[in-house]
């Protein structure tokens, strides 16, 4: 693919990245554990296979898609809105040396020392279409900076896939509705490849947590246990930031322990099992 010529971009890392497919992976900046979910092993399934995976360092589907390259052993690019030397918002400072020291590379349009204003992310965005092959929208509410980039990218002449969620989440309308016009539906990175175009072999399971991202614990030891209560429940992406591990994984962890037992479902979230939980099961 072509870089444009126009906005002429800055960069820090390796730039241009590899050759190879490009696919940006957008999203709501306050999603739902499912959606950081689905965004990381996205993520890492595509980095895995020789994807360069593009976001926008954003809160939210944009970090978990760079966390899940960077478990996948992959490259990923940040499409930023502000200059190369300000990482914004600043809580992902860490993210983005890592996203460097893996042969990433943080790029912009705007200028060095150019601060986060409002206007220069729907520009943003569309900086971010251009240098995809693929955008994959993963939760999006109505009106959602996400749905600027797949405007973009059907206006480039780019493919534009969605995730499918909840039909009683605000977080599904933006999802939903580009499916209802025309893009193609994503289950798992199978679906992206096959858009693509590309060999599919080096996939695991989509159902499986992406190799790499989990620790074989036996229940009794697993330091989730640690972090949850049995009255108030957490979810998965909340355990996740205690612990600093990948929600792909924590998900992973809690299934094997809610199969042994060890936890239960409550609410929308988890919490220990109760002696007599374990014996009703």
């Amino acid at each position: 693919m072509s870089l444009p010529e126009e906005p002429e971009l800055r960069a820090r890392g390796r730039w241009p990245p590899p050759l190879g497919p490009r696919v940006a992976i957008v999203g709501s900046r306050i999603p739902s554990p499912y959606g950081e979910a689905v965004a990381e092993q996205l993520g890492a399934e595509l980095a895995r296979a020789g994807v360069i995976v593009i976001s926008g360092l954003a809160l939210g589907i944009d970090a978990a898609a760079h966390r899940g390259a960077l478990a996948g052993g992959g490259v990923t690019v940040a499409v930023m809105g502000t200059g190369v030397d300000i990482v914004y918002p600043a809580a992902h400072s860490k993210l983005a040396e890592e996203i460097l020291a893996a042969g990433g590379a943080l790029v912009s349009q705007f200028r060095d020392g150019t601060t986060p204003r409002r206007h220069n992310f729907p520009a943003r965005n569309w900086t971010m279409a251009s240098l995809s092959d693929v955008v994959v929208v993963v939760e999006a509410a109505e009106g959602s900076g996400a749905l600027i980039t797949a405007e973009a990218a059907l206006h480039l002449h780019k493919e534009v896939m969605a995730v499918p969620g909840s039909v009683f989440s605000p977080l599904s309308v933006g999802t939903h509705a580009l499916i209802r016009d025309g893009a193609a539906l994503v289950q798992n990175a199978r679906d992206v490849m096959a858009e693509l175009g590309v060999g599919q072999e080096v996939l695991d399971d989509p159902l499986s947590p992406p190799k790499g991202l989990g620790v074989t614990l036996s229940p009794g030891r697993d330091g989730i246990l640690s972090h949850l209560s049995d009255v108030l429940a957490l979810n998965a992406a909340e355990i996740a930031r205690k612990l600093q591990l990948p929600v792909a994984e924590v998900l992973g962890r809690l299934t094997a322990l809610e199969l042994d037992g060890a936890v239960r479902r409550h609410q929308d979230g988890y919490v220990r099992a109760l002696r007599s939980d374990k014996k009703r099961a």
